[in-house]
């Protein structure tokens, strides 16, 4: 059976969670497959700096979750951190944002929920 390892990111900057676009056009936790044999942690490094360039704070594991997409399964794990610095403008990052914890945007009830355990841990 084909598995794909994903990482998903809760990146906190104070009272907001930044997101970004899927290719579907909702808002989503930012993160992306890691590479073969690449350490959970160091992939989060990795999509966070390509994605937001910022180096997150060291990233803390929050759940594991598993879903199927396109007859594929993927193995999810959630982590949180907090930015010290905050992302790349808008501007220069077309579809992301940062979103006050009492305007996020409609979300995946899973990624919802996990932004929740996100502020409880950090």
């Amino acid at each position: 059976m084909d598995v794909e390892i994903r990482v998903e990111i809760v990146a906190l900057a104070d009272e907001a969670v930044w997101l970004v676009r899927s290719p579907h056009g909702d808002w989503t936790l930012p993160g992306g497959p890691l590479a073969e044999g690449e350490d959970p942690v160091d992939g989060v490094r990795r999509w966070m700096i390509w994605m937001a360039g910022v180096e997150p704070e060291e990233p803390v594991i929050l759940e594991a979750a598993s879903r199927q997409e396109q007859g594929r399964w993927q193995l999810i794990l959630r982590y949180a951190c907090r930015l010290l610095q905050e992302p790349r403008p808008a501007s220069e990052l077309p579809g992301s944002g940062l979103f006050h914890i009492e305007h996020l945007p409609p979300l995946d009830p899973g990624q919802r929920a996990a932004i929740y355990r996100a502020l409880q841990v950090l």
